[in-house]
């Protein structure tokens, strides 16, 4: 049986300075909804098994993959494969974003007490 909430309805988590997330997950998928206010990011890590992908809603940041660094703006997907080092930073003002992890991240959950990435 599945579900259906309103992203305002999931509790909003503040992960690290100024970067906020909604988790929702399934038996074996997860998705944040992460909002980012400048200044923001996340410093380099890699999901060892999580395939990730990225869904930029709005505004933009600055996104490094294996160490190639690019732009990233509302309306474009990336897709970060399991292994992959990774970081985001944001730019200016506010930016929102879908990702998606397979299989599911426990630790993105609301009262989860491990490590963050």
């Amino acid at each position: 049986m599945g579900f259906k909430a309103r992203w305002d309805e999931i509790p909003e988590v503040e992960g690290l300075p100024n970067n906020f997330r909604r988790a929702v997950a399934g038996f074996k998928s997860g998705a944040n909804r992460i909002r980012m206010l400048h200044p923001s990011g996340t410093p380099v890590h890699q999901h060892d098994v999580e395939e990730q992908m990225v869904f930029m809603l709005e505004g933009a940041m600055e996104v490094e993959i294996a160490g190639e660094s690019f732009r990233f703006e509302a309306g474009e997907v990336c897709v970060i494969p399991a292994g992959t080092p990774h970081c985001f930073r944001s730019i200016e003002g506010e930016v929102t974003f879908i990702e998606t992890f397979s299989p599911m991240r426990v630790q993105n959950l609301v009262g989860f007490l491990g490590k963050v990435f």
